[in-house]
């Protein structure tokens, strides 16, 4: 909840003008419109203080200098200026994040305010002197491991465009001569010889080794930084011929592989990759400027604009973003195939400037108007309400809730609910294929309460401060110890099929024992169960026993199943909710018996500290489509454990 007391107190045009709205039908959406649209929507999911929020805030920054915008102009540098009175702190790897970003230094540049000029100024000054340096003498993130030379392409985009307009305003030749050497040395170091494109990093899998991508998003950080170049290195530096001639080169390198649709894959060289839209918005923002500088050919117009087109069909009515590659540094051993399987998520915190950068440039270049290709929200949750998929969503301050097309929970975070409930895995009982969570928290803050069924299914569980479905305590005694509510919460994964969630509970009385959790769940499409991967962390490795469990109400029945290491209850709550089965899925070697206590049924299991472990635990309602009597939920629980993995 941080980020909100950057929101509240500036509501902008989209808000208090209708007219803006973009969930009008119209054959045309306004480039206006989706800028202001989807930066009012980052700014409820991205932190400026990060650096996917210094990134929108360049973009914003663009385009608030355009004519017709003093009010967001105003608004936007009274932003930047709460990194200059240290109201806002910046985090990261670079400095320049400390004065807001490079979009502060561009407005300090363009001379579009006075106010930022001092703060610009002291970052730029400490970054020449503190920021790390690469073996090359490149700056690097203060993470970085020299021992292994590690560089890798998003440093061009902290470090290019703030030296240079830093550079620029102050008079600095040093700040704008170091701006183009960065980025000309990342590119040499980084360049893919073969499809002329760009790895993202260098030392993340071995010393002086390259990951073996072409990375949308990696691709996208060095067409960034080398697009400002080509727009605002003087056209009498000594560096100039050779910026335009990389940049030519790189750009029609890049050309070669957009889509029909204009945009680009997530692994840019495999057109089976999902297409990724924070790096697409990225490389339009660059194509937009390499055409508005001449120094493409005019053919890649129709290019541009069609990228413009497609991008919409992923910018929802609210301006949300979907598609966007989940944070990502040479995952796995940084193969090409590592990049193409790491996931995209809905709101992710990087889809946003992107998409804010792309369509500011094409205001800049007079598109007023943009004709979707398909429909604007097309691969939206909000504008597809109705199609079946899985989804994850953090809501009221306190829920992080996840669902499918035939269940729903959730899990309470936070002291403000902890006199409530504790650690326990609420079920939300659903009898459609279609998303309901967004719908029914909506319906709820109404004054329309998700405990009555509207044909859809309802709230009708209620575990107060017991496990729930599926979550665990530390068994002891023949007692258990769970966890308070979580501290934290990340949503790891949110696409159609899949989504993943990791929540950390440090909260927690365990006798002689300091225990801390890592709760990881997944759950996929077309089915009633998710799986969980906990490691209970400690500063001792010893062997504990963990109870994992499913509350009851007094008409339960229970079925213990030692050779399946299965735990399943069938519940009938009256006519009014109906019957709900829930069970639990543990690995057989882990398997250790099942026990009782304060309302809840529990499976034991085995484990060891700092050592993760797997179970799967799920919920049938009789009114869903599948589930309909005792037999059938018991019928699937069998099924379920002979495809489960616990590895």
């Amino acid at each position: 909840m941080e980020k909100l007391k950057y929101i509240l107190p500036v509501l902008f045009a989209v808000v208090i003008n209708p007219a803006l709205s973009l969930g009008q039908k119209s054959k045309f959406v306004s480039t206006l419109d989706i800028t202001n649209s989807v930066f009012e929507k980052g700014l409820q999911h991205t932190d400026i203080d990060f650096y996917a929020g210094t990134l929108m805030m360049h973009g914003i920054s663009e385009f608030a200098v355009l004519q017709g915008n003093d009010e967001l102009l105003a608004r936007v540098v009274g932003l930047y200026e709460k990194f200059g009175t240290g109201e806002i702190k910046a985090k990261g790897n670079f400095i320049s994040y400390e004065a807001g970003g490079s979009g502060a230094a561009y407005l300090a540049y363009k001379s579009a305010s006075n106010k930022l000029d001092e703060q610009v100024s002291i970052a730029a000054d400490k970054m020449m002197r503190k920021q790390k340096r690469s073996p090359e003498g490149l700056m690097t993130a203060m993470s970085a491991n020299n021992e292994l030379h590690q560089v890798f392409i998003d440093m061009a985009f902290a470090v290019t465009p703030y030296l240079l307009y830093s550079g620029l305003k102050l008079g600095n030749q040093e700040y704008i001569d170091f701006a183009a050497f960065e980025t000309l040395g990342l590119f040499k170091i980084l360049k893919d010889e073969k499809t002329g494109l760009l790895h993202q990093a260098r030392g993340y899998n071995g010393l002086g080794n390259l990951t073996e991508d072409n990375w949308s998003r990696g691709n996208g950080w060095g067409a960034f930084a080398l697009a400002i170049l080509v727009r605002d290195l003087p056209g009498n530096h000594p560096k100039r011929t050779e910026v335009e001639a990389l940049a030519k080169q790189f750009f029609n390198a890049v050309f070669k592989f957009q889509n029909k649709e204009g945009l680009w894959h997530q692994e840019i060289s495999d057109p089976t990759s999902y297409v990724e839209t924070s790096g697409s918005g990225l490389l339009l923002y660059g194509q937009g400027i390499m055409l508005e500088q001449g120094l493409i050919d005019n053919e890649y117009m129709q290019h541009f604009k069609r990228g413009l087109q497609s991008l919409t069909s992923y910018i929802g009515s609210d301006g949300s973003v979907s598609h966007s590659c989940f944070s990502c540094l040479c995952p796995g051993k940084g193969t090409k195939q590592d990049y193409t399987s790491h996931p995209w998520v809905y709101n992710d915190p990087h889809a946003f400037g992107p998409v804010v950068l792309a369509f500011a440039q094409a205001a800049k270049m007079g598109i007023t108007n943009i004709k979707p290709a398909k429909e604007l929200g097309y691969y939206s949750i909000i504008d597809k309400p109705n199609v079946p998929r899985t989804y994850a969503t953090y809501a009221r301050g306190t829920d992080v809730s996840w669902e499918n097309d035939r269940i729903g929970f959730r899990v309470y975070g936070g002291p403000s609910v902890r006199n409530k409930v504790r650690s326990g895995i609420d079920i939300w009982a659903k009898s459609v294929g279609y998303p309901v969570l967004d719908k029914w928290y909506k319906l709820n803050a109404q004054g329309k309460d998700y405990h009555t069924d509207r044909g859809e299914g309802h709230d009708f569980y209620h575990m107060g401060k017991q496990l729930g479905c599926g979550a665990l305590a530390v068994w002891i005694d023949g007692k258990p110890y769970a966890s308070e509510t979580f501290d934290s919460y990340k949503i790891r994964q949110n696409q159609n099929d899949r989504v993943g969630v990791e929540l950390e509970y440090k909260t927690w009385n365990v006798p002689g024992l300091k225990i801390t959790e890592l709760k990881r769940i997944e759950m996929e499409q077309g089915t009633n169960f998710f799986k969980v991967t906990s490691t209970l962390k400690s500063d001792q490795d010893v062997d504990i026993t963990v109870a994992i469990g499913l509350t009851t109400y007094g008409k339960q029945e229970v079925q213990r199943d030692k050779k399946l290491s299965a735990l399943t209850v069938w519940e009938n709550f009256g006519s009014s909710h109906g019957s709900l089965g829930t069970a639990v899925l543990v690995a057989p070697a882990q398997f250790a018996g099942f026990a009782a206590a304060n309302g809840d049924e529990h499976i034991l299991v085995k484990v060891k500290t700092n050592v993760p472990f797997t179970y799967y635990a799920g919920a049938g309602w009789d009114k869903s489509t599948r589930i309909k009597k005792n037999i059938d939920w018991k019928t699937y629980v069998v099924n379920e454990s002979k495809k489960v993995k616990f590895s």
